[in-house]
């Protein structure tokens, strides 16, 4: 394991650790590199996404939902994320936990091959992820020391020098496990189709999970869960410098009010280039 200065097309820099070939937050050491080793439950679900693609949202939602009440103590995503701490961390847990993670597919723990946990899988485009993620690199100012510049940062996201890697082969990767390549029960859900219907996607998850609830805790989930309100309930258990720094804007299609013309065309041709083997449908806006 390497602790590296990964620089930006400007040449500013933001800390990373690698670990196995995979760039990481430089998180605790002992826990990234015991990560292959962390121990699951049959029980356990797993909620895995890319960085900033919703994985707050559906953690919360999927954490009420296997309680059947919205009435839980407020606690933050980094309770659950498997990346963060040792299994024995989340050992006085009690069945089933509801876990996290933004580990590639291939990285996963060796255990969830053996104990067969249900994945929910969420997938966001790349243009809002990317948006979000230099957000999320600058406001953690302290922890990753970075001070570069959007228009410097952007390529990052796509060819790999961020932790957690390229959006590309991350998604990839998933969509290969998603379409079968693995006997795991995986549901995959698209954060857009989430946005534009939160009731379908959050029955969804329900009966993914096994749960035959009635309307009114679907909705009552649905209202909890929705941004403004866990930006309001839990932005404040996550903050930085006395700002909250995992609730920023939730929204679809905020990527244009950061993307110039050149940006977008060069995106679009490399999107182009990287997907053209991929049967995933991104939408890019709700309208799409």
């Amino acid at each position: 394991m390497t602790s590296i200065k990964v620089a930006d097309d400007g040449g500013d820099t933001v800390n990373v650790v690698e670990v196995d070939d995979l760039l990481l937050p430089p998180f605790p050491i002992e826990a990234l590199v015991k990560l292959p080793e962390f121990k699951l439950r049959p029980d356990d679900v797993l909620v895995c996404a890319y960085p900033k693609s919703g994985t707050h949202w559906v953690w919360e939602i999927t954490r009420q939902l296997q309680a059947g009440t919205t009435d839980l103590e407020l606690v933050e995503k980094d309770d659950g994320m498997i990346e963060l701490s040792l299994s024995s961390h989340f050992d006085h847990q009690p069945d089933p936990r509801t876990l996290n993670t933004h580990l590639p597919f291939d990285k996963l723990p060796f255990d969830i091959h053996n104990k067969k946990c249900k994945i929910i899988y969420l997938l966001r485009n790349p243009k809002d992820v990317s948006v979000s993620y230099f957000n999320h690199h600058r406001k953690l100012e302290e922890f990753y020391e970075y001070h570069g510049q959007w228009k410097n940062y952007l390529p990052m996201v796509f060819d790999g020098r961020l932790d957690y890697g390229s959006w590309f082969d991350y998604v990839l990767g998933w969509e290969k496990a998603v379409m079968g390549q693995t006997n795991l029960p995986i549901l995959a859900l698209s954060y857009e189709d989430l946005q534009e219907d939160p009731i379908k996607g959050i029955t969804q998850i329900a009966k993914f999970l096994g749960k035959n609830y009635d309307d009114d805790l679907i909705k009552t989930v649905c209202e909890k869960c929705c941004f403004k309100q866990m930006k309001k309930d839990k932005g404040k258990l996550e903050v930085f410098n006395g700002e909250p720094i995992m609730y920023r804007k939730g929204e679809v299609g905020d990527w244009k009010n950061w993307f110039t013309v050149a940006q977008n065309d060069w995106f679009d041709h490399v999107y182009k280039t990287k997907m053209r083997d991929s049967n995933l449908k991104i939408r890019f806006t709700l309208d799409s």
